[in-house]
């Protein structure tokens, strides 16, 4: 078991939501949403971890995000990169990763603050091996990005409350514990 951090932004255009369930394949896991802390191992303790995500977010004022870039990871996800908001969602996330949660920072892995997509490999992926050299399925990345930029999505919001998820081992099952407010 995991727990891991996100932001729920709420979204209702009926297109987007469409794209993600045809081409992410853990949608119906998460709904959209933006990681803030990756999944760290339950052994962390439920507790001492809200206790450390309440002393980090009860300094911050929400902030607004602005979601309009179409990006691809080095693991070929398609994402919806942040414009505005940026460098606040990448402070956040990295004081997060202070403390307790310092030895659970992948340096390995670049963060990007989005919101998935989808998956283009032509493998699957491999919670447990991130950093699988996978190969992209170019045409259909191409043909589902000029589908996204054909709904003319663009997203503005306010990040004002983070939700502490609980996720089962094998990736399947995942649940809302806490909404920690910033500032709050």
């Amino acid at each position: 078991m995991y727990f891991g951090l996100v932001y729920y932004p709420s979204i209702t255009h009926q297109g987007f939501h469409a794209f993600r369930k045809k081409y992410e394949p853990y949608h119906a896991l998460l709904p959209a949403h933006v990681s803030f802390i990756f999944p760290v191992p339950v052994k962390v303790g439920r507790n001492k971890l809200e206790k450390h995500i309440k002393g980090k977010v009860s300094v911050w004022k929400p902030f607004d995000a602005h979601f309009c870039t179409i990006e691809k990871t080095w693991d070929h996800w398609m994402y919806l990169g942040a414009k505005q908001g940026h460098s606040s969602i990448v402070e956040l996330h990295d004081q997060l990763y202070e403390g307790m949660l310092k030895p659970y920072l992948r340096k390995d892995l670049p963060f990007y603050p989005h919101i998935g997509l989808g998956l283009f490999s032509k493998e699957n992926y491999d919670f447990d091996n991130p950093t699988a050299n996978l190969s992209l399925d170019s045409v259909k990345y191409e043909q589902a990005k000029k589908e996204f930029e054909n709904l003319k999505f663009d997203f503005w919001c306010t990040i004002d409350k983070l939700t502490l998820v609980e996720i089962n081992a094998e990736y399947t099952e995942c649940r809302n514990l806490s909404e920690l407010e910033l500032g709050g």
